[in-house]
C-alpha cells in the first residue's frame, strides 16, 4: 500500500506543458525566426554579390590577358553594316562577341575551339572590300552550334535565374540589332516570331555584356550626317568594346579606371523588367551594348517608364539598388540604378574627356 502511494505520489507531480505554455513557445520561436531569417537572406545575397563581383573580375582579367597577347582589344562583334541593313545580306555578319573571344582566357578552351577553327574572328576580315570570301554566321557550323549551348557559370549571376529563358517561345539577344520583318532597326532586339528560340538554336546564356559606349555604331554607319548635332552626340562617346573594332588601352584616353568595360545585364520580363516573367536573356554570344537607352536620347531626353524594349536595353542587375560593372583597369564598381544618365554617358565614354570623379 506504502508502494503505491509513493508511487501515485510521483506520477501526480510530474508536469508537462500546457497548451498556452506550448502556444507562447511557439510564438516566441515564430518571432526568433521572423527576426533571423531576413538577416541569412541578406548574408546570402551579400555572399551571391561577392561571387557575381568575382565573375566580372575575371571578365576584366580576360580582357587584358588578350590584350597582352594580341596587343589590342577584342572587337564587340564582327559585322559588315549592309547585313544589318539588308536580310539578304546577314551571311556578312558573324555573330560572334567579345565572349567568345575572351574563352581562352576564362579556361574554357574546349568551348573556343570550334570557332577560332572553323570561323574567321578577326574583324578584319569582314571588312566591306576584304578579300576573304569566308563571311558566315557561327550558326552555320554544326562544330559551333555544338558548343554554343554549354552553360558558363562565370557567365552567370548566381542572383539571377537567367536560363529561366531557355524554354519553347521566349528568345534571346544572339542577333543583336536586327531588324524586323518589314520594320525599322529595332535597337538590337529579337522578336519572338522572327527567330528560333533559344532551345531550337541551342545557346546558353550569360549576366553579362560589354559596354559599346553611347551606341554600338558610329554616327557613320548610322547615316547621320557630319554637320548634324548628333553626330558628336554620338562618335564622342565611343566605348572600349566597339562593333567590328578593336580598340587598344592607348585608345582610352579618360582612363581605364573611369572606364566602364562590362556591366550587368538581365533581359526582357512581361512582368516588369525585375519580375519573374522572363521572355528573353542575353546569350553569351551577344554584342556589346549601348548607354543609350540608359541615359539619354540624341535630342537629350531621358529616357523614363518602363517600355521592355528600353528596359532591356540597359544594364541592369538583380541586386537590389545597384548594378556592377568592370572598369577598363579590371576593377568592379557597383553604381546605384538611379545614377545620373550624364553619369553613365561619361562612364560609357572612353575618350569624350568628361572624367567622372567621386565613385567609390
Amino acid at each position: 500500500m506504502k508502494k503505491f502511494q509513493k508511487k501515485q505520489a510521483i506520477f501526480v507531480n510530474r508536469r508537462g506543458f500546457t497548451l498556452i505554455e506550448l502556444l507562447v513557445v511557439i510564438a516566441i520561436i515564430a518571432i526568433l525566426v521572423s527576426l533571423l531569417l531576413p538577416a541569412v537572406q541578406q548574408a546570402r545575397e551579400a555572399a551571391r554579390r561577392t561571387q557575381c563581383k568575382n565573375n566580372l573580375k575575371n571578365l576584366g582579367l580576360a580582357v587584358h590577358n588578350f590584350e597582352g597577347t594580341y596587343k589590342n582589344l577584342p572587337p564587340g562583334q564582327i559585322f559588315t553594316l549592309a547585313g544589318y541593313s539588308n536580310f539578304a545580306l546577314l551571311d556578312n555578319v558573324s555573330w560572334v562577341g567579345t565572349m567568345a573571344y575572351l574563352l581562352p582566357y576564362l579556361e574554357q578552351d574546349a568551348v573556343y575551339r570550334p570557332f577560332g577553327s572553323n570561323l574567321k574572328m578577326d574583324a578584319k576580315d569582314y571588312e566591306p572590300n576584304s578579300a576573304n570570301a569566308q563571311k558566315q554566321p557561327y550558326f552555320n557550323f554544326a562544330a559551333i552550334n555544338a558548343v554554343t549551348g554549354t552553360s558558363l557559370p562565370m557567365l552567370l549571376c548566381p542572383s539571377d535565374n537567367a536560363e529561366s529563358a531557355k524554354k519553347p517561345g521566349a528568345a534571346d539577344f544572339t542577333l543583336w540589332m536586327v531588324r524586323t520583318a518589314g520594320g525599322p532597326l529595332y535597337g538590337g532586339f529579337v522578336m519572338n516570331d522572327e527567330l528560333p528560340d533559344p532551345v531550337t538554336r541551342n545557346t546558353a546564356v550569360t549576366n553579362y555584356a560589354g559596354c559599346a559606349g553611347r551606341l554600338v555604331a558610329t554616327a557613320d554607319e548610322l547615316g547621320i550626317s557630319s554637320t548634324s548635332p548628333d553626330y558628336r552626340s554620338v562618335n564622342d562617346y565611343e566605348g572600349m568594346l566597339r562593333m567590328n573594332k578593336q580598340k587598344k588601352f592607348s585608345d582610352i584616353n579618360d582612363g581605364l579606371s573611369n572606364t566602364i568595360m562590362f556591366g550587368e545585364v538581365t533581359g526582357d520580363f512581361s512582368d516588369g523588367y525585375r519580375g519573374v516573367g522572363r521572355l528573353r536573356s542575353f546569350s553569351w554570344l551577344v554584342g556589346p551594348l549601348g548607354m543609350h537607352y540608359a541615359a539619354k536620347s540624341l535630342a537629350g531626353v531621358t529616357y523614363g517608364g518602363t517600355r521592355p524594349t528600353l528596359e532591356a536595353a540597359k544594364f541592369s542587375s538583380r541586386h537590389t539598388g545597384i548594378v556592377q560593372y568592370t572598369m577598363g583597369d579590371g576593377s568592379v564598381r557597383a553604381l546605384s540604378v538611379n545614377t545620373d544618365a550624364d553619369v553613365l554617358l561619361r562612364l560609357g565614354g572612353a575618350a569624350d574627356g568628361q572624367i567622372v570623379s567621386g565613385l567609390e
